[in-house]
């Protein structure tokens, strides 16, 4: 089974971001059940920090794995952006940050995005 997990951020994605959604994330982790994240190569995804919490996070049920390099056609968000900028959000230009941020929510909950 498929689920868009989201969470907003201010800013620039740091490691410490991602590493923060992870351990949210594992917490509603079934150990019993394999959980498994698929990530790309981006820095964040890969710093020291995030690999040194791997093996806990493994414990909680929740498994990292990392897409080959340069394979946006495996990247799952990809097709998750072509639906919300092709089809979901109204071409338009948004007077304020807020409407934006609105339109793209229920665009998400259109996906059945889990905001967490």
């Amino acid at each position: 089974m498929t689920r868009l997990d989201v969470r907003e951020l201010n800013g620039n994605c740091t490691g410490e971001q991602v590493i923060e959604f992870l351990d949210t994330f594992a917490q509603r982790c079934d150990p019993q059940r394999w959980t498994v994240v698929v990530l790309d190569n981006a820095p964040f995804h890969k710093g020291a920090a995030l690999r040194q919490r791997i093996p806990h996070w493994e414990t909680l049920g929740l498994y990292l794995r990392y897409l080959p390099p340069y394979a946006p056609m495996l990247n799952l968000i990809e097709a998750v952006w072509r639906r919300l900028k092709g089809f979901l959000l109204p071409r338009r230009c948004y007077d304020t940050v807020a409407e934006l941020r609105k339109a793209l929510y229920a665009a998400l909950t259109v996906l059945d995005a889990q905001f967490i």
